[in-house]
Formats: structure tokens, sequence, C-alpha cells
């Protein structure tokens, strides 16, 4: 059986957004996937699969490894097959020679180069590795002995392309010439969103609502840039990787243009990044952050003081030393799972899994296991 990096059940998946009329968006292109369909993604369609299913898969498909930088197709070239994405990140635009700004950015789990490959039709965007990558290659010419062994596999393909034309329909609505966006999270993902306002090079409040109707998180947005904002308890860059890490919003959002952007709600935090490399890093930033929560047991395993002094042998940031110090005094002398920390400490999740595993390595912390938490508490 070849090698299927590609059957993960564990990653999660975010989705693409479509064109809507007066505001330059994240193309509606063969890259789009749905959060609509979150509960059957690849990696978690493919645990649905008999053992015969999963090696036909793995058989009639291969892994590409692209450096960063590397084409994965041009514009012009023959949509000979669908890819999707095992690791890593790819960008996709509409110029060859790489002048234009991406269009949109696709990470670990997101389908790309299927309606071509579907349709036999040349592509009519450019794929780059913006980050070492790895890709599953479903071959056009191998279709027909896919569908003969794996028929669920095309159903899964058209539940995916029937969604991305809801949500073209849905997020055509959604707008005016004024960009006033609103939708639910649970329809939009916060990559569609920010790209969406990206690209409209327009100024105003980005605002989140969760559930119960209070503001979860408020970010501004001049001429297209992200000035500042607040998510949970967290500002600046820290409110920016949080809201790219947090897997599940669930409410609603609303962004209101204005020629200048002011809001009493946001009270610090400045964001100076450019917004295309915001969003590589908080991509990156998301796929990291999944693994080392996985590693740690979803943050359920508990902390359990090892060492009676504090040394910090970690990166040299005085941002981090600080959320060092803080996760040593809160787990000092009362055992915390991983999870907890985060209502305490001034981060977002992923540096804190990150401070938690050079504790755990440099000998201050041990970790308890999900099973024996409840004995400790």
């Amino acid at each position: 059986m070849r090698r299927r990096d590609c059957c993960n059940p564990s990653e999660s998946r975010h989705f693409r957004g479509p064109n809507g009329n007066g505001v330059k968006l994240a193309p509606l292109h063969d890259s789009c996937s749905t959060q609509a369909v979150l509960d059957s993604d690849f990696f978690s369609y493919c645990t649905s699969l008999k053992p015969l299913q999963l090696k036909a898969i793995g058989e009639l498909s291969h892994v590409r490894h692209l450096a960063e930088g590397e084409i994965v197709y041009r514009a012009g070239d023959p949509g000979e097959a669908l890819y999707i994405i095992n690791r890593g990140a790819v960008e996709i635009s509409q110029d060859n020679a790489g002048h234009e700004p991406a269009a949109a950015s696709l990470t670990r789990g997101d389908m790309f180069g299927d309606l071509e490959a579907l349709t036999n039709l040349p592509r009519s965007q450019v794929v780059r590795a913006c980050e070492p990558v790895s890709l599953q290659v479903f071959p056009r010419k191998n279709f027909g002995e896919l569908q003969r062994r794996v028929p669920s596999f095309f159903q899964y393909l058209a539940e995916h392309l029937a969604n991305r034309l809801i949500q073209a329909r849905d997020f055509a609505l959604s707008q005016s010439d004024c960009l006033e966006l609103s939708g639910s999270l649970a329809n939009f993902d916060v990559v569609t969103i920010y790209q969406t306002i990206v690209n409209s090079l327009q100024s105003g409040e980005l605002t989140l609502i969760d559930e119960r109707s209070e503001v979860m998180g408020a970010f501004m947005f001049e001429a297209g840039q992200p000035r500042c904002g607040q998510f949970h308890h967290l500002n600046g860059e820290e409110a920016f990787w949080q809201l790219f890490l947090s897997s599940s919003l669930a409410g609603s959002f609303s962004f209101s243009s204005n020629e200048r952007a002011t809001s009493d709600g946001i009270q610090a935090g400045q964001i100076t990044r450019k917004p295309g490399d915001m969003l590589i890093n908080a991509l990156q930033f998301r796929d990291e952050f999944e693994e080392l929560k996985s590693s740690l047991h979803g943050g359920k395993v508990v902390l359990r003081r090892a060492k009676l002094n504090f040394d910090w042998h970690g990166a040299d940031s005085s941002l981090l030393r600080e959320a060092a110090e803080q996760i040593w005094q809160i787990a000092y002398s009362t055992p915390v799972t991983v999870a907890a920390l985060y209502k305490h400490c001034a981060v977002c999740e992923l540096k804190i899994y990150r401070i938690v595993q050079e504790l755990v390595a440099s000998g201050h912390f041990m970790l308890v296991p999900p099973s024996a938490a409840e004995k400790i508490a």
C-alpha cells in the first residue's frame, strides 16, 4: 500500500469564500472548501471507509512534496489532477509571474484543482507553495477506477461543490458596495471574512458576537490593513493569533465600513505587520497548535510541579518569560490542566502550549494524563 499521510481524522479544517458583487473577494475557484461540511471533511470522511476502500484511495493517489516557492501548477496548465493538502500551505493567485497579491491561502485539509480536474479544463490560476507542503494528488486518469472502487468519494466531492454554490449565493447577498458584511460564523470562517476585508481595501470594524449576544472580539481595519484588535481578554497580535486558533467559533460577525476606523470597545494592542504575512503566520500557527494540542491530549493533561525554583531557558522574549512565570505561579501549588491556563495568560494558546512544552522539557513540571486528572482534583 502506498504512503497515505492524507488520512488523519484528527485534523480540523476550514473553508474559502466565493466572489461577491462590488468587492474583490477570495474568488470562487477550485480551491474552496466549506464549513458546512466540517463533519464530513476529507480526513473524517476517510474514517468512514472500509479497509479495501482506504487501500484504493492509497493506490489511486500519490504524495507530492514541494519546497517553499515551488509552483504546483500555472494558469493554462492542463487540469490533470485534484489536490488535498496533507501538510503546509499554498497560495492562489491569478498572475503566473507572481506580481499580483494572493487571492486566497489554503492550508492542511483544503482541496484545490477539483473543478478543472472534473471538467478537464485548463487551469485558470497559479498555485504556489508558501512553505514546505505535502499534497495528496488524485490524477484525473484514475477517476474511473476510483468511482468503481470508492463511489462515495465522488459523493463527497459533490457535497463540497454544492455547499460552495450555497456559500457563493449567501455571500453575494450579504454584501453591498460599501462592504457592510454580516453573517453566521457557522457559514463563514474567519479566513474568508478576513480576506474579504483585506481585499476590499476599506476601513471599518469587524465585530464578533457569541451565542449569548455578547461581544467576544473586535478588530479595526484601515484601508484593508488590520490596525488593532481585541479577542476575549487578549489584545493586538495575540488577539489575532487566538482568533485563528479557535477551531469552533459560534455566533455571528459584522463588518461596518467607515472612512476612519474608531472603536471605544478596543482598548489597546496595535497590529503593524502586513495583512498577507499576518494570515500566513496565523495559518502556520494553527497547524502547529493542532499538533501540540494533540500531543497534550487536547489540553486535558494536568501540570504538576516537579522543581522547586523557576529558571526560564526558553525563547528570549519578555512576553514569553512573563507568561512562563505566570504559568509557574499558577501551577506551583495547585495542579491545573493546560487548557485552563488560557484565561489567566496574556498570550495566545499556541504560546501557552509552547511554554508548557519547554517547562516540561526543563523539568519544571511533569504531565499527568487525563485518566488521573480526577484523582488529582
